[in-house]
């Protein structure tokens, strides 16, 4: 008698897929994850067709070169997580998907000395092992990224700025400010947000003392701990989000209405950048460009005329004009004072 062939192929498909080392590791992942403590023998009958000694070195495989955070429990005879938001990294993509996951890798150089590129490349790792394999090995030479400077601060500070945000407490901590020569003592904040801007990391937090909110550098802080206290964030706090066009971190209250005039080389440079929605650009018949927007980061508004030259001159709002020129004249001063 003649055995019936399988009339769906499909099923022949998943039975060799089933034996795919990347299909089995994923189911773990999926059980282990559950957190329903599976040992080895259950991992492997629910699996089906493998044996236990291969779930076991599955599982090995995870924790020594995946870098899963495995921990077997023995009164529960079973694996779990230490970390319980610990997941596998999706292991399938197609040949564009994991160049542009290489790609995006060299976007995170400039976050080294930090903890979050340790973190983010262990995450990427995938993909830099799949175009190192790759026949082109030149081609990753083809593709850089001229790196912002990132001043390293320590894992200490981050975890436990991080925790503080994630629980709302306030931290205490020593700092060593830029206008100041000497270390700060007993900051006592209540911090709100971290943002990151070409490469310096801050983060934003209110003080009883001042009755406001101030940004302080990561890599300014020599010593940080958690304190008991917590905190409510305020409703009417104002975000800076990623999706909102920024000259830098800092930040007024209150958004003003900007006109600049930009000449020669800073007028075409000018006319293909938006600081704001609302940007109007007005070319003049001199080659020169009238850009009117609205912000409200005025200080750094402030540096980058400044770093335009002589080839920007603000006309409004008065603060910014009145900034701009006690900054002329200092240099003035300074020419005068240093040489001549």
């Amino acid at each position: 008698m003649r055995s019936k062939k399988n009339k769906n192929p499909k099923n022949n498909i998943i039975k060799k897929a089933q034996n795919l080392p990347y299909a089995r590791i994923l189911f773990i992942d999926k059980m282990i994850s559950e957190g329903d403590f599976p040992s080895a023998p259950k991992i492997a009958k629910e699996y089906e067709g493998v044996s236990v000694i291969t779930i076991k070195r599955d599982i090995e495989y995870m924790r020594d070169i995946l870098n899963a955070p495995i921990e077997y429990d023995k009164n529960r005879k079973g694996y779990y997580y230490l970390d319980k938001t610990f997941r596998l990294p999706f292991l399938f993509a197609n040949e564009d998907e994991i160049l542009s996951g290489s790609i995006a890798i060299k976007l995170l150089y400039q976050y080294r000395g930090t903890p979050i590129y340790k973190n983010v490349k262990n995450i990427f790792g995938y993909f830099n092992r799949v175009v190192e394999k790759s026949n082109d090995k030149n081609f990753e030479k083809r593709i850089i990224f001229l790196e912002e400077y990132s001043p390293s601060f320590s894992e200490e500070v981050w975890n436990i700025l991080i925790k503080a945000i994630k629980e709302n407490r306030y931290i205490k901590f020593s700092y060593k400010s830029a206008w100041r020569n000497y270390e700060g003592h007993g900051y006592y904040i209540a911090p709100y947000q971290i943002v990151s801007k070409a490469g310096v990391w801050y983060f934003a937090g209110y003080s009883k003392r001042q009755e406001s909110v101030s940004l302080y550098c990561l890599h300014r802080i020599t010593f940080i701990e958690i304190a008991d206290e917590t905190f409510e964030m305020p409703k009417d706090y104002k975000y800076l989000n990623d999706k909102e066009i920024s000259f830098g971190v800092f930040k007024d209250e209150d958004k003003k209405e900007c006109k600049i005039i930009f000449y020669n080389e800073s007028a075409a440079y000018i006319s293909e950048r938006k600081f704001s929605e609302d940007q109007k650009i007005e070319k003049r018949e001199d080659g020169s460009v009238v850009a009117t927007f609205s912000s409200g980061q005025i200080y750094e508004i402030l540096r980058f005329v400044l770093s335009q030259g002589s080839n920007a001159i603000p006309l409004q709002p008065k603060s910014l004009v009145e900034e701009w020129k006690n900054n002329i004249k200092i240099m003035n001063e300074n020419i005068d004072k240093f040489l001549k």
